[in-house]
Order: C-alpha cells, then structure tokens, then sequence
C-alpha cells in the first residue's frame, strides 16, 4: 500500500497540469502554495487587487503567509479551470474576451463572474457553448 505522501500531495505547489485538472474534487481538499497562486495570476493575468477580491483571503494575509487552506485552493482550481479551458479553446484571445463587457453573460465583464461558483460554472457553461459554435 502506498504512504498517504505517495497517493496525493498535502501541499499544492504548481498547476493541475501536474495533478490531473481531472480531480479537482479531490485536490480542493488541500492547502496551497503562494507560488501557485503566483502562477495562476501569470496565466489569468488577474491583477493581484482583482485576484484578492475573489478568494477568501485579505491582502495582507497574502502578502503575510506562503501556504493557504482548502477554501482558498478552491477559489484557486476554479480560477485556473476556466482560464485552462478558455485559453486551450480560444487561445490568448480570451484575456481579451474575460476583460469585455458580454451582452450574453447579461452586460457583465465575465471575469467579474470569478467571484462564486455560480458564476464559475455560467462562465465554463459559456466557453462550452462558444466552443461547439452555439452562440444563442
């Protein structure tokens, strides 16, 4: 049988890429690293004010510590699904395609809908559609 160690990380380092973006679920359940964070502010392209008003955490606690717990690597997993997915779709255009106001997500700058995972889900829901040419 393997060690716990061995099975799953307690410790998130660096992007699913590494895990399997496939389990989200069971890697939500660990902490997380600042330098994870500082990756999926690289590829959002998030400003570190936007990223603070979407995951639980205050600026100085940020700024403070260098591993955050569970509800934090949540708000982090579904921050990088939707950029991985956006971007694997439609290419560095989703930046621009996140920072535009869209008639279709009811006049909101999508990325604005990070903030909960209503909002997460609305967004994956939408680049699915976009992806399989359903604009309507």
């Amino acid at each position: 049988m393997k060690a716990q160690s061995e099975k799953s990380p307690k410790l998130l380092n660096e992007p699913t890429v590494m895990y399997g973006h496939n389990n989200y679920y069971s890697l939500a359940e660990h902490d997380i690293s600042k330098n994870y964070i500082k990756t999926i502010l690289g590829i959002s392209k998030l400003s570190l004010n936007e990223l603070m008003a979407i995951i639980p955490i205050s600026i100085d606690t940020y700024k403070r510590k260098t591993e955050f717990n569970p509800p934090v690597t949540e708000k982090i997993l579904e921050i990088e699904e939707v950029y991985r997915t956006g971007l694997n779709a439609f290419g560095e255009g989703f930046h621009t395609w996140m920072a535009t106001e869209n008639v279709a997500l009811g006049g909101v700058i999508p990325k604005k809908l990070l903030s909960n995972s209503f909002g997460v889900r609305k967004l994956l829901d939408e680049i699915g559609r976009m992806e399989h040419g359903v604009l309507a």
